[in-house]
């Protein structure tokens, strides 16, 4: 088989464009995958804390001076989320909590007692959570916030 110098570079293009394709793809898929497993998806039961430290009182009374419409974004987002489960964990340990933080994300949030989420109660981690939105918007919830 004979082919010209224009017949290859035109085949090597199809050839290129189709593992771009490829690569798109794949790189779309992860993507997705990610997005489900942070939203909402892998999300399983723990054995984590109530939030009766010493703090709780503290967090109880932001959580009264937090305005309705942040309550509402914060209840909405959680049952998204995790099914408002203060103690679920997902992606295979990595999102925590009602609200699926990332352990990172709750070290650097305002307001956060520190430690780990599933060692607090629902309304200390919607305190951290409405700081955190405050601070960056809703992309740390891509999904659901």
């Amino acid at each position: 088989m004979n082919l010209s110098r224009g017949a290859v570079a035109s085949k090597l293009k199809i050839v290129l464009a189709l593992m771009a394709v490829m690569a798109l793809i794949g790189a779309t898929a992860v993507a997705m995958t990610s997005s489900a497993v942070a939203s909402s998806g892998g999300v399983s039961a723990s054995s984590g804390g109530t939030g009766s430290g010493s703090g709780d009182s503290k967090y109880k009374r932001l959580w009264h001076k937090t305005s309705r419409h942040n309550k509402h974004w914060a209840n909405k987002t959680a049952e998204c989320e995790s099914g408002k489960d203060p103690n679920a964990i997902g992606g295979g340990g990595q999102y925590r909590g009602a609200f699926q933080f990332m352990k990172s994300s709750w070290k650097n949030a305002p307001k956060t007692p520190g430690g780990d989420p599933i060692d607090y109660g629902y309304k200390t981690q919607a305190v951290v959570a409405v700081a955190l939105k405050k601070h960056m918007g809703t992309k740390p919830w891509p999904v659901c916030g």
